[in-house]
Protein backbone atom coordinates (compact mmCIF):
# COMPACT_ATOMS: atom_id res chain seq x y z
CA UNK A 1 0.00 0.00 0.00
CA UNK A 2 2.79 2.44 0.83
CA UNK A 3 4.48 2.05 -2.56
CA UNK A 4 1.17 2.52 -4.37
CA UNK A 5 0.43 5.62 -2.33
CA UNK A 6 3.88 7.01 -3.07
CA UNK A 7 3.50 6.43 -6.81
CA UNK A 8 0.06 8.00 -6.84
CA UNK A 9 1.32 10.98 -4.81
CA UNK A 10 4.02 11.58 -7.41
CA UNK A 11 1.43 11.47 -10.18
CA UNK A 12 -0.84 13.89 -8.33
CA UNK A 13 2.00 16.34 -7.82
CA UNK A 14 2.55 16.27 -11.56
CA UNK A 15 -1.03 17.44 -12.19
CA UNK A 16 -1.01 20.39 -9.81
CA UNK A 17 -2.10 18.86 -6.50
CA UNK A 18 0.58 20.06 -4.13
CA UNK A 19 2.48 17.95 -1.63
CA UNK A 20 0.91 19.71 1.37
CA UNK A 21 -2.59 18.80 0.20
CA UNK A 22 -1.52 15.19 -0.41
CA UNK A 23 0.11 15.03 3.04
CA UNK A 24 -2.95 16.51 4.82
CA UNK A 25 -5.23 14.09 3.03
CA UNK A 26 -3.03 11.08 3.81
CA UNK A 27 -2.81 12.08 7.47
CA UNK A 28 -6.60 12.46 7.74
CA UNK A 29 -7.22 8.88 6.63
CA UNK A 30 -6.67 6.64 9.62
CA UNK A 31 -6.43 2.84 9.60
CA UNK A 32 -9.82 1.16 9.73
CA UNK A 33 -11.62 4.09 8.09
CA UNK A 34 -12.67 4.87 4.55
CA UNK A 35 -12.07 7.69 2.11
CA UNK A 36 -14.08 8.78 -0.89
CA UNK A 37 -12.39 10.80 -3.62
CA UNK A 38 -14.72 12.71 -5.89
CA UNK A 39 -13.89 14.56 -9.07
CA UNK A 40 -16.63 17.01 -9.92
CA UNK A 41 -17.19 20.00 -12.14
CA UNK A 42 -19.09 23.02 -10.88
CA UNK A 43 -19.75 21.53 -7.44
CA UNK A 44 -20.71 23.97 -4.71
CA UNK A 45 -18.43 23.08 -1.82
CA UNK A 46 -20.92 24.30 0.81
CA UNK A 47 -23.62 22.02 -0.61
CA UNK A 48 -21.26 19.03 -0.68
CA UNK A 49 -20.14 19.80 2.90
CA UNK A 50 -23.77 19.68 4.08
CA UNK A 51 -23.87 16.00 3.04
CA UNK A 52 -20.66 14.96 4.82
CA UNK A 53 -21.49 13.01 8.01
CA UNK A 54 -20.74 14.82 11.27
CA UNK A 55 -17.83 12.52 12.02
CA UNK A 56 -16.44 13.00 8.50
CA UNK A 57 -14.18 15.64 7.04
CA UNK A 58 -14.32 17.34 3.66
CA UNK A 59 -10.94 18.16 2.18
CA UNK A 60 -11.06 19.86 -1.20
CA UNK A 61 -8.95 21.55 -3.83
CA UNK A 62 -9.62 23.26 -7.14
CA UNK A 63 -7.96 22.44 -10.43
CA UNK A 64 -7.82 24.37 -13.65
CA UNK A 65 -8.90 22.67 -16.91
CA UNK A 66 -5.43 21.38 -17.78
CA UNK A 67 -4.84 19.99 -14.29
CA UNK A 68 -8.25 18.30 -14.33
CA UNK A 69 -7.51 16.65 -17.67
CA UNK A 70 -4.11 15.49 -16.42
CA UNK A 71 -5.73 14.02 -13.30
CA UNK A 72 -8.25 12.14 -15.43
CA UNK A 73 -5.38 10.72 -17.46
CA UNK A 74 -3.53 9.61 -14.28
CA UNK A 75 -6.56 7.65 -13.09
CA UNK A 76 -7.30 6.23 -16.54
CA UNK A 77 -3.75 4.82 -16.60
CA UNK A 78 -4.01 3.16 -13.15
Amino acid sequence: MGAATGALSGSLSDVGIDDDFIRRTRDAITPGTSALFLLSQEAVVDKVAERVPRDGELIHTNLNSEEEQALREVFAAE
